[in-house]
């Protein structure tokens, strides 16, 4: 017994350590919102009531395997997070095997098994700004579907009122509905598909992200230098005010990606601009044609219970044209001290 207090303490020390350590720092390469989106949709069969549940992690009751020591298990954190100092986090680098980074809102359809085959609901992406339209796919294999419709319900508060509903349309077996956006369509939204095959009731949902922009893109500056950094001002037009973190994308010449580009800070109402910095590292002595991308918009909540709100873009991408990478500095990229403190306290425990 006393052996597995000890286990619980160190495992404990160590795990308290490398959250503060995550915790901590910015979220680059974790999305907002749903970074890659696997749907998991859900499936009901009224004339069985069988469904599909989402998997669940098994209950850890006991720790069977630990490290040798405390401080090796510091020793690792401080390596990992050194690692990650040797780039700033607002520019990191991307290659094409980086795909939940490079189509961030992208939707996977999860096929679901049903007595004689299979079905998926298939989307063109997982979140949504008005006025978009939600289009809406069937996908059956093995079966003979003879009706479907799709509702839209809202995942917030007691819910079980319909937004919208739409019969499905059918050609060449793929079923097709597309529900009109209503300016009311808020957060959370479950998408409800029902299908009749085989003489049953087939229900399948999924969830998607839907708001009313709080702020627009409406365009790009001229990119200058800074340092070791390359500047490019990026417009928005801010409908309400709050704390916003903008990604973007930067590709070169050939859909080449570069770097996934960060972000942060307090924008009023009207016209205003933040600023995204390229660091040099990162562009290889590329000089362009530069191309931005892929924008993630997020308005932060405010106050513990607040849901993330989104902006959007005027245009999916900007071209930025060429840039002389040679005038930018070889300083080397330094963490600020709050970083270096971070690192130094991982060294301390590791005793380094």
């Amino acid at each position: 017994m006393k052996h597995k207090k000890i286990i619980s303490v160190v495992t404990l020390l160590v795990g308290l350590a490398g959250f503060w350590y995550l915790a901590s720092e910015p979220e680059p390469q974790l999305a907002i919102a749903p970074a890659e989106v696997l749907a998991l949709p859900t499936v009901k069969d009224v004339t069985t009531t069988t469904s599909v549940n989402k998997i669940k992690p098994k209950d850890v009751s006991e720790v069977e395997i630990i490290p040798e020591s405390i401080s090796e298990s510091f020793s690792l954190l401080a390596k990992a997070y050194a690692s990650e100092l040797s780039q700033p986090s607002y520019s990191v680098p991307l290659t094409a095997e980086d795909t939940h980074l490079l189509n961030p809102n992208n939707y996977l359809p999860q096929a679901v098994m049903l007595e004689g085959g299979s079905a998926s609901i298939v989307l063109p992406k997982y979140r949504f700004s008005y006025p978009e339209p939600v289009v809406v796919k069937l996908l059956v294999d093995g079966m003979q579907v003879t009706k479907a419709k799709v509702t839209l319900l809202s995942e917030q508060g007691a819910g079980g009122d319909a937004l919208a509903k739409e019969e499905m349309q059918t050609t060449d077996g793929d079923w097709t509905a597309q529900l009109k956006p209503k300016e009311e369509w808020d957060g959370p939204l479950e998408v409800r598909l029902s299908f009749s095959a085989k003489g049953k009731q087939q229900t399948l949902s999924t969830g998607i992200e839907y708001s009313y922009p709080t702020a627009t893109i409406t365009g790009v500056g001229d990119m200058s230098a800074e340092g070791s950094d390359m500047l490019i001002p990026v417009s928005i037009e801010v409908k309400k005010a709050g704390y916003y973190r903008l990604r973007a994308n930067l590709y070169r010449e050939n859909e080449q990606p570069v770097a996934l580009l960060t972000s942060s800070k307090k924008l009023a109402e009207g016209s205003t601009s933040m600023e995204l910095k390229a660091y040099k590292g990162v562009l290889s002595n590329h000089s362009g044609p530069f191309t931005l991308t892929t924008f993630v918009l997020e308005r932060r909540p405010a106050v513990p219970g607040e849901l993330t709100r989104y902006g959007n873009s005027e245009k999916p991408s900007f071209e930025l044209g060429d840039f002389a990478v040679e005038q930018l500095s070889d300083e080397p990229w330094q963490p600020d001290e709050q970083e270096l403190q971070r690192l130094e306290f991982l060294k301390q425990m590791a005793g380094e």
